[in-house]
């Protein structure tokens, strides 16, 4: 334990300017209600739960305009059982797309699940499927396309794992099958490899000891020369691992593996030789690991009492750079064990955590980078009185894209303050989320404000999605219906099936051109620390409007003001005598992008 909170006092030193956050921070926002409800950690099941209300009439007449890009639907409404979904999106490098969901339309046994597929072909999408690829029932697909332009579909079902392939993207039949001997579910599958032709697949076999696998082929799943490997040392930090809460990249020869959460250490191995050796990070040390729920409860210090232990959900995103270093970002929750085996979670846990290769690793408890936005500035975050159940934290479910400037690009979903689904029972009564989208230049040092994608305050709005590789447009995708939560997580509140949207919605890339022409340069600021007034000195290469914003640890824009600058050099005072003592970011908007400073304010 002393070595762990040795770990944690100096990432909190390390971040005080790179996350700006810390977990006490976040969570004195939420009211005690929210902060205090626990759910049972639950093992996945394809079992639903019969529905016992159906949507709210108030919601279903005020749902959202879907503007966006409808490219596919599901009523099956479970996409992941504990945040992210995987390598659901490949965008390749003649810009076109290949995505896949889990889909099926057939209640509540969903005989007819399977792969539901859309492909961009660089102008326009395909027409909407009506019914799943494959023969059988399958779930949880994965898409990677092989340096010949094949497609590649791992899902679970059936042989248990199964393995679909075409010789050309976007076009032919498909050629299904068992994958090898391969026995894992909840599979996450990415295509690398020097010559584009490797598949790196990883699941759970769900069945005891619960270790993750790994296999491996080297000739785009044609034979495969690994399979249902454990990984090396696994059970030294992992009791189990996670059945459905881990992410997999790859970049090349470079492979890296994420995994773990809730009562478990947050664990990468990675390989630099395509998966054939590994070394293993503790990203996130879970103080009890390996953790044995059915040899005692979750106490810490050893006095006997059950402790509550601040850890990382299960929903996981990883990325390799440029550079092969690996990103990686997941949600926050606490866990407590007060009863051997029975370990439960806290869903009112709020906090999205960043951690790269050049950080220490440890303890990443306090690396926040995003949470649920104080959307009426009040300084608590107001929620319905029950938590959809995604078996994740308040502001989860990332997914980690980077860009040819090695810009690294974000997207997650977060609960909506003042937002509710209507229902006159408080124990049913549920708040909506959103999905966001945020990028970094600097390597997760300083992130942009996030933007939140669809204003409406009647949609849910989860499971984001990005392609590893981003290009000049962002290419965001989530699952959108009109009703909190989803049939299958173990909720007191049971939805009503579906039906999801599978929606694309193209966004800006916020970081284009920042890395090769800064959109302000030389900038100063001064006196730093300021008390009265703070001096903004910048250069611009042409006369533009710019937007100046000071943006304080939470999120809130607390001063905002456009200007007309001229090319060359500019200067603007802010007065600064109101503001609280603390960090702020300034940002300084033109149309080439955003450019920050950090200021403190005492």
């Amino acid at each position: 334990m002393k070595k762990l909170l040795l770990s944690g006092l100096a990432l909190t030193f390390t971040f005080a300017v790179v996350a700006q956050n810390n977990r006490e921070s976040v969570q004195s926002r939420l009211n005690e209600a929210t902060k205090t409800q626990k759910r049972m950690v639950q093992r996945p099941s394809d079992g639903a739960i019969v529905p016992t209300r159906a949507i709210n009439p108030t919601v279903s007449a005020n749902r959202g305009s879907m503007v966006e890009n409808v490219i596919g639907q599901t009523t099956y409404d479970l996409q992941s059982n504990y945040g992210s979904v995987g390598n659901r999106v490949k965008r390749n490098n003649d810009n076109t797309i290949s995505v896949v969901w889990t889909k099926g339309d057939a209640p509540t046994a969903y005989p007819d699940r399977g792969m539901g597929y859309n492909y961009f072909d660089g102008s326009a999408w395909g027409p909407a499927p009506t019914a799943r690829q494959e023969a059988y029932r399958t779930g949880w697909p994965n898409i990677g396309v092989t340096g010949t332009g094949g497609e590649v579909v791992v899902n679970h079902g059936t042989n248990p794992t199964n393995i679909h392939t075409r010789a050309t993207k976007g076009s032919g039949a498909w050629t299904s099958g068992a994958l090898g001997t391969t026995t894992v579910t909840w599979p996450r599958m990415v295509v690398g490899g020097a010559n584009g032709n490797s598949v790196h697949v990883l699941g759970n076999p769900n069945a005891a000891p619960f270790y993750n696998f790994y296999s491996r082929s080297t000739d785009g799943g044609a034979t495969w020369v690994d399979e249902n490997l454990v990984l090396p040392n696994y059970s030294t930090y992992l009791f189990e691992g996670s059945v459905d809460g881990y992410d997999i990249d790859s970049r090349g020869d470079v492979v890296a593996i994420v995994l773990g959460g809730f009562s478990e250490s947050l664990v990468m191995y990675k390989s630099t030789d395509n998966g054939a050796t590994w070394t293993t990070t503790v990203i996130n040390e879970f103080p009890l690991a390996p953790y044995d729920p059915n040899l005692g409860i979750s106490d810490v210090d050893g006095d006997g009492v059950a402790d509550t232990i601040p850890t990382t959900d299960s929903g996981i995103s990883c990325v390799i750079d440029n550079n092969g270093t690996v990103h990686v970002v997941t949600g926050s929750t606490r866990i407590l064990c007060e009863v051997s085996p029975d370990v439960s979670y806290f869903p009112g846990t709020d906090g999205l955590l960043y951690w790269n290769e050049t950080m220490p690793a440890g303890d990443i408890t306090n690396n926040v980078i995003a949470f649920v936005e104080d959307i009426d500035g009040s300084g608590v975050i107001e929620l319905a009185p029950n938590i959809a159940i995604y078996q994740c934290g308040l502001t989860s479910m990332p997914s980690l894209g980077v860009d040819a400037n090695n810009n690294i690009h974000l997207v997650y979903s977060s609960i909506i303050e003042n937002t509710t689904n209507g229902n006159p029972d408080p124990a049913w009564e549920e708040s909506f989320r959103n999905s966001f989208y945020m990028a970094s230049a600097d390597m997760g040092m300083n992130w942009t404000t996030p933007v939140r994608l669809n204003g409406s305050d009647f949609d849910e709005m989860v499971w984001p999605m990005l392609p590893k590789s981003i290009g000049s447009t962002v290419d965001v995708f989530y699952y959108k219906d009109g009703e909190p939560g989803n049939t299958f997580q173990p909720t007191g509140n049971p939805d009503v099936p579906g039906p999801y949207d599978i929606i694309h919605t193209p966004q800006p890339n916020l970081l284009l051109g920042v890395n090769e022409n800064p959109a302000a340069q030389q900038i100063a600021v001064f006196p730093n620390p300021a008390s009265a007034d703070l001096q903004i000195n910048f250069n611009l290469a042409s006369a533009e409007e710019v937007t100046l914003q000071l943006v304080d640890v939470l999120g809130k824009t607390t001063f905002s003001t456009s200007m007309n600058a001229a090319a060359g050099f500019n200067t603007k005072s802010v007065d600064v005598r109101g503001f609280a003592s603390g960090i702020y970011t300034l940002n300084i908007v033109t149309a080439n992008g955003i450019s920050t400073e950090k200021v403190v304010v005492k």
